[in-house]
C-alpha cells in the first residue's frame, strides 16, 4: 500500500515561478527522489508517492502551509491510496489502485468545492475523513502567509518550542503563539493525529 498525491499550484501564473518552484521542490524532495518519487509536469502539476500512507495526511497539510505561506498562492491536492502494481523509471508512468484513486480524489475537487480530498477503497472511511478535510479546510484555506508559514515552521522543526520558533522569525514567542492560534493548529494537530490510528483501523 501507498499514498498518492496527485496536485497542482493555485494561482500560480499570478507569482513569479521562481519564487514558488523552489518551495516546491524542497517539499516533495523530503519524501524521495525526483523522477522516481516525484514529478512536476505541464509547469505547475505534480504528483508525490508516500511510501507510508499514514503520513499522506501530514504531508498534504505541510505541503498546503509551504505554498499558501507565499502570498497568494494555494495548492489542490487528491490523495489516492491503495497498490502499486506497475513501476517504471518515472513515476508518471506507474500504475495501481493509489495512482487511480489519486486522480479521481483530484478530479472531483471543483466538483465537491474543496482543495483536499482522499479516495481509498473504502467509501464510508473516505466520506469520514472528506468530511473532516472540508471542515479543517474552511479555516485552512484562510490562512495569512504569516499563519502559513509559522504552521510550516513547527513541521519543519518539531523539536523546537514557540520561543525557539520565534527566535527564526525574529518574532515573540506571544506572536508565535498568536499565529498557531489563529491558524486553528491544535485541531490539525487532533486531525493528524486522529488519521494514522483511523487508517490503521480500516486497513486491518
Amino acid at each position: 500500500m501507498v499514498a498518492i498525491v496527485t496536485g497542482d499550484i493555485v494561482d500560480s501564473r499570478k507569482v513569479a515561478a521562481d519564487r514558488w518552484m523552489r518551495t516546491l521542490k524542497e517539499e516533495l524532495g523530503i519524501w524521495g527522489k525526483a523522477g522516481a518519487d516525484w514529478e512536476i509536469y505541464r509547469g505547475d502539476s505534480f504528483q508525490l508517492k508516500i511510501r507510508d500512507p499514514a503520513q499522506a495526511l501530514q504531508v498534504v497539510v505541510r505541503l498546503k502551509a509551504a505554498i499558501r505561506s507565499i502570498n497568494g498562492l494555494d495548492c489542490r491536492m487528491g490523495i489516492g491510496i491503495g497498490t502499486e502494481d506497475f513501476t517504471a523509471a518515472r513515476l508518471l508512468e506507474n500504475n495501481g489502485t493509489a495512482y487511480i484513486h489519486s486522480g479521481e480524489a483530484f478530479d472531483a475537487l471543483k466538483e465537491h468545492r474543496q482543495k483536499i480530498r482522499i479516495k481509498t477503497t473504502h467509501s464510508e472511511f473516505d466520506e469520514e475523513i472528506n468530511l473532516m478535510l472540508k471542515m479543517s479546510l474552511t479555516f485552512m484555506d484562510d490562512w495569512t502567509a504569516n499563519s502559513a508559514r509559522m504552521v510550516h515552521l513547527v513541521f519543519k522543526h518539531p523539536d523546537k518550542n514557540q520561543t525557539e520558533l520565534g527566535a527564526l522569525e525574529h518574532i515573540s514567542q506571544h506572536a508565535v503563539s498568536a499565529r498557531l492560534s489563529r491558524a486553528h493548529f491544535d485541531i490539525i494537530e487532533s486531525f493528524l493525529d486522529y488519521f494514522p490510528k483511523r487508517l490503521k483501523k480500516q486497513l486491518e
